[in-house]
């Protein structure tokens, strides 16, 4: 099909941007090979700032121009994919410079993304179905039909299935991205909202809600290797993001109806503290055992013991235009990893050469 391009440089705006004020509440130095140097975070109104981690500079930022729906990351950081899901567009942003290289016009509401470890595709939730993107052309070159309007998404470590939130009818879809053709489905309950699977995909956390005043919210974990849910927790109210630790041992899950942010310890589903945080965005890059929380005008940063290490004051009104936004940032996003046959990360270049499926 013929895809509509714009390519037209929103912001051209340069790649080291002056510091913005790091409020530290601990000393710490990031030595760890394996922690991700940049943050990409996302405001409610499609600002994107892409921020150091280890000092809290702005070192870009960009300007989608449309509600932030869903953000992923290509796997070597150098291109952030932004969807405007009201408007049906999905943005891609340059991180150095803070370009809009182009927009994909797709005509429907949109609302969620990933990005396979591989990087061959792109996967965004749309109504009925799920586009499915060609980053490197950055074009549109399937769909695959799903019922439940689906939500959130996330792709298993090996490349070869993806799975979607089907909130209307309360599943988890499970697709082969090899043929973008769901094959089953999982019966969860409520409305399911978001995924997070863990770093060796074998378990797949899903966040659901029911409707109602209170909107309780549950986190169920279903084992992939038997597509079974093995348990099941009530964790408040709302159902929002979900990011697992490194070792798989601890999930945190956003509520923002509770402004809270809850931590579950994985092998027993029991809920270890409940951080009073109003973040309506958690992530946790691969290998890193940091833990980032979109906290509005402020990006908080948690070790692992879930002691804060630093806020990261994000810019806010520096845009050029008649009535500047304020920042209010709501999602973050990493490059997904990339294990090897031994679970350890490769390099963008070697996965190239080991990707399966092509839909």
């Amino acid at each position: 099909m013929a895809k509509p391009r714009l390519v037209a440089a929103v912001l051209a705006l340069s790649a080291a941007i002056a510091a913005m004020g790091v409020e530290q509440r601990h000393d710490f130095t990031t030595t760890s090979a394996a922690a991700a140097p940049r943050a990409y975070v996302v405001g409610r109104t499609g600002l994107v700032q892409v921020v150091d981690t280890r000092n809290g500079t702005i070192v870009a930022h960009a300007d989608t121009a449309g509600h932030a729906t869903g953000v992923a990351v290509s796997p070597d950081g150098r291109r952030v994919y932004v969807v405007n899901g009201w408007t049906g567009t999905i943005a891609e942003v340059d991180p150095d410079t803070g370009v809009v290289l182009d927009r994909l016009f797709t005509q429907v509401q949109l609302s969620q993304a990933a990005m396979r470890p591989d990087g061959k595709r792109l996967y965004v939730s749309a109504s009925g179905g799920i586009a499915v993107v060609d980053p490197e052309h950055f074009q549109l070159v399937a769909a695959v039909k799903v019922p439940g309007q689906p939500q959130g998404l996330a792709v298993h470590p090996n490349n070869q299935v993806l799975y979607v939130a089907n909130a209307q009818d309360g599943t988890v879809g499970v697709v082969d991205t090899a043929t973008a053709f769901q094959t089953s489905t999982i019966q969860v309950g409520g409305l399911p909202q978001h995924l997070a699977i863990s770093p060796d995909g074998k378990r797949l956390y899903v966040s659901s809600m029911e409707l109602g005043e209170q909107t309780p919210g549950t986190l169920s974990v279903i084992d992939t290797t038997t597509n079974q849910v093995v348990g099941s927790l009530r964790v408040g109210r709302g159902a929002g993001s979900v990011a697992v630790a490194p070792d798989g041992a601890t999930v945190y899950l956003a509520l923002t109806k509770e402004s809270s942010v809850v931590v579950v310890d994985a092998a027993t589903m029991t809920v270890r503290e409940r951080l009073p945080f109003n973040a309506p965005g958690v992530a946790v890059a691969p290998g890193d055992p940091r833990v980032f929380l979109a906290t509005g005008t402020t990006t908080t940063v948690l070790d692992s013991s879930n002691a804060v290490l630093a806020t990261f004051r994000m810019k806010s009104g520096e845009l050029e235009e008649p009535r500047p936004r304020q920042f209010d940032a709501a999602m973050i996003a990493f490059p997904p990893g990339q294990p090897t046959a031994t679970g350890s990360r490769i390099s963008s270049s070697q996965s190239s050469k080991s990707s399966t499926g092509s839909s």
